[in-house]
This record gives C-alpha cells, sequence and structure tokens, in this order.
C-alpha cells in the first residue's frame, strides 16, 4: 500500500515561489481565550497572505529537537503538553545556549489531521489555534527564554534559522525580546500600558522597560495601532518618527450571516434578551477598564435595561464586581447586572449587534477594539474622551471622563432616553469604522514593506 503524503496543517493561497517570505510570531494564537493582541494577529496574518508574500509561522512551543519526526508533530500539536519549561532550566539554558536559540521548521508527516478541527479553539493549543501559512516553524520556549536572559542579562535573545533560510521580515506583534538573525525585524508595539498605568499591569516592570528600550534601539522599524501610541513611543522611547508607523488596528467583518430575526431568536433564547434592550460591557475585568465606575454609573441612571459584562476575570475582578452578590458572584441582587465571563466569540458578535450601546469608558487604550467593532455593527457607544479613543471614535460616540461617575450616568441617561441619539449614532458608526477595515490596513502595512525595500508581489 502507497503510503498518503504529508499534509499542511495550515493550507494558504498560493503565493509566487519566488515572492518574499514574511514571517510572524504566533505566541498570541496559542492563547486560545486571546482577545485583542490574538485578533491582531490574526489580522496581519490575513493581510500579510492577502499581499502574496509567502507566510511564515513562527511559534515557541517546548519542543526537544532530539524527537524523531512524527513525535516531534504529535508533540507540538499536544493540548495537554507542558506550555513553558521551568525556571532553572531557562537559566541554564543562558550558558549553554549563549549563540541563542535555533528555529526549526514544524515536521509535518501527515499524522496530524489538519481538517479535523473543533468549533472552537481548544483548551490550550490545537490545530484550531492556526492560520493558513506555508511554513511553520518553531523555537523550542523561545518566549520564556528571552524574558529569562532579557531580566538577567539585558539583552535581546538571538534566533538562528535552522536547515533553512530566514526570511525577508519578520513582524513581532508584540513587545518580545528577541530578534532573529537574518532578516528585517518589525515589532509591534501596541502601547505602553505597562510604563504609563504601571500599577495596572501585572507585567514585570523590570523586563518591560528593558524590552521597549531594547527594541527602540535595535528594530528595523517600530508598528503601533493609533497615533496617541506613535506619539507616546517617539517621546518616551527616544524613538525617530521616521522609524515609528501607525497602521491602526483591522476591524475584520462579521463573521455571523445568520438573518437578523434568527439571530435576535437565539439572543433570546440564550440569554434571555432582547433587540436593543440591555447595555454591554465587552472586555477583561480588571480595574484598567473601569468596570467599577460603569457599574456605579449604572446604578445611578436608574436604567432598567440590563448591564450584561462580557470578559474573563483578572486581577481585582473581585472589587471590580462587588455589587454583584448573587449567582456565585456573577449577578446583582436585583438579576440587572450579569457577568457572563468568557464566551465564544460569535455570541459576543451576536450581544455587541443587538445592544443598546457598547459601554467602554476604558482609564487606557491602545486602540480600543470593541468600541471599533460595535459602530462597525451600528451600536451605540459610549467611552472614554482619553488615551486613543477619541481619534478611534471621532464623533460617532458619546465619549466623557472615564474617572466622572457623574458624567458616565449622564450619558447612560440619554441613551435611556433619547432615540434619536441613539439612531444618530447608528448611522454614525459603520462609516466611521470603515477607517480600520482590513483593505486600509493592509494598505498601510504594505508602505511599511516598502520603506523596508520589500517588495510587494502584487505590484
Amino acid at each position: 500500500m502507497n503510503a498518503l503524503p504529508p499534509r499542511s496543517p495550515t493550507p494558504s493561497r498560493l503565493a509566487a515561489a519566488d515572492a518574499p517570505r514574511i514571517w510572524m510570531d504566533g505566541i498570541a494564537l496559542t492563547d486560545p481565550h486571546g482577545t485583542g493582541i490574538t485578533t491582531y494577529s490574526r489580522s496581519l496574518a490575513a493581510a500579510v497572505r492577502a499581499s502574496g508574500y509567502r507566510f511564515g509561522l513562527l511559534f515557541g512551543r517546548p519542543l526537544p529537537s532530539r524527537l524523531d519526526p512524527t513525535e516531534q508533530e504529535v508533540r507540538f500539536f499536544d493540548a495537554g503538553g507542558r506550555p513553558h519549561r521551568p525556571l532553572w532550566q531557562r537559566i541554564g539554558r543562558l550558558v549553554t545556549r549563549a549563540r541563542g536559540e535555533r528555529a526549526r521548521t514544524v515536521p509535518l508527516t501527515g499524522m496530524v489531521d489538519p481538517d479535523l478541527r473543533p468549533a472552537t479553539t481548544y483548551t490550550t493549543f490545537s490545530t484550531a489555534n492556526l492560520v493558513p501559512a506555508d511554513e511553520l516553524w518553531n523555537a523550542d520556549d523561545m518566549l520564556g527564554q528571552a524574558q529569562v536572559q532579557m531580566v538577567v542579562t539585558g539583552r535581546m535573545l538571538r534566533l538562528r534559522a535552522v536547515g533553512g533560510t530566514p526570511p525577508r521580515l519578520i513582524h513581532w506583534t508584540h513587545a518580545h525580546p528577541m530578534r532573529l538573525e537574518g532578516a528585517l525585524n518589525v515589532y509591534t508595539i501596541h502601547d505602553l500600558l505597562p510604563l504609563r498605568l504601571p500599577w495596572a499591569m501585572p507585567d514585570l516592570k523590570r523586563l518591560w522597560l528593558r524590552t521597549a528600550r531594547a527594541i527602540a534601539a535595535t528594530a528595523d522599524h517600530i508598528v503601533t495601532v493609533s497615533e496617541n501610541s506613535r506619539r507616546d513611543i517617539i517621546e518616551l522611547l527616544g524613538v525617530p518618527e521616521e522609524r515609528v508607523t501607525n497602521t491602526y488596528q483591522p476591524v475584520s467583518p462579521p463573521r455571523s450571516d445568520m438573518p437578523d430575526a434568527m439571530s435576535r431568536a437565539r439572543l433570546q433564547g440564550t440569554y434571555g434578551l432582547e433587540h436593543r434592550g440591555y447595555y454591554l460591557f465587552v472586555s477583561s475585568i480588571e480595574p484598567r477598564k473601569n468596570v467599577s465606575r460603569l457599574v456605579d454609573a449604572y446604578l445611578a441612571s436608574n436604567s432598567q435595561a440590563p448591564l450584561i459584562l462580557v470578559g474573563r476575570r483578572y486581577s481585582h475582578s473581585t472589587e471590580e464586581l462587588r455589587v454583584l452578590t448573587q449567582a456565585n458572584g456573577t449577578q446583582s441582587r436585583d438579576g440587572r447586572i450579569r457577568h457572563l465571563g468568557y464566551i465564544p466569540r460569535q455570541d459576543v458578535e451576536m450581544l455587541t449587534r443587538h445592544a443598546r450601546a457598547m459601554c467602554f469608558p476604558s482609564l487606557y487604550e491602545g486602540f480600543g477594539l470593541p468600541a471599533a467593532e460595535a459602530m462597525q455593527l451600528g451600536t451605540p457607544v459610549l467611552t472614554s474622551n482619553n488615551s486613543s479613543m477619541p481619534e478611534i471614535v471621532g464623533d460617532a460616540a458619546i465619549t466623557v471622563d472615564p474617572t466622572d461617575t457623574r458624567a458616565l450616568a449622564e450619558a447612560l441617561v440619554a441613551l435611556d432616553t433619547d432615540a434619536e441619539l441613539r439612531e444618530r449614532l447608528s448611522a454614525l458608526g459603520p462609516p466611521r469604522a470603515a477607517m480600520f477595515s482590513p483593505s486600509r490596513y493592509a494598505e498601510r502595512l504594505e508602505t511599511v514593506h516598502r520603506k523596508l525595500g520589500v517588495a510587494d508581489p502584487g505590484a
């Protein structure tokens, strides 16, 4: 019996054989519950592929090279595998791998079936986490090793492509302390939140500051997602203006094509909610997102439309949700405020589409994707008047001081009682969100590639 040929787990659109190769790190894709940066990574990958480049993904899964190819493939996609190496091993590798870490191709023997994907991303990692790509590479535990090296030595981790040539360019989707040799290294710094609001993030600030300074000094280019973040990077990190480009964050089209009547029926059947009959907050539950002030303002507004909170709990979430005393801390005493936790992406889209308004009074944002996605769907938005939010929403939303609970309450009263205001914001939202369409994002991204001398295959 003839052996079946190996199958790629990530089929991609056909790129010309001589098209420039561009990689992206797949670190954010390994988070099954990822939000902003995971969404950004998927959009970046789509833009690169759509431009006709040969696209590769570089992961940092713990994957010893001594394993045979079949076991490496299985271990790479093993959701139950250990996600990182212990600290003592990482410190030991600082000595044994002084020349840096090696990136190798992921063997694709055909053992793993790429077509049988779960409907949602798996508990930790599976083929469902991937995006279409022409190449899969892996550098053993590269992120954890890079972070330890930056803290201990203050140096970026060097990566070398072994068994193949490096790409023309690699996009790092976050401020990762590593550099691929032989390639142009482009880093996305979404914002300087760990430095601007150090109390708001659990990140090790020494690591973050050292990494930001190293990227500022060595990056071939820096990409960011708003003019507010670009200004911070230039002024606070001392990066010359010509080395920082704002591409904004793309807002992908809605995934669901369910007719409106069916969508409303599913909304009522699943969550007991009616079209335009509730307010919605979507993001992580943490102090920076300002949930406690939003809850206080909502109670002060005396609105009878429920307030639905969607997102995972993070630091100090108990204090943020202190009024949710019923149903194991997921509902207020009268049931008007409900915390749904993390829910599938398609349900987030459904809730956003039918909400009376998206309430997003965050204290600081690099872009503010929930507000932009709500505008795209024609849902009115209430958000902050600071950081990047005014430039993202323009005049298509209500903006208030996020630290002013009274102003938030008055804005909610206006949304509750003024149907004409809601209709006006609904009409203004989609044209504003179109500024951040995938096609416009691809154009902005291509200006970065051209600036760095990477040819556009479609030009």
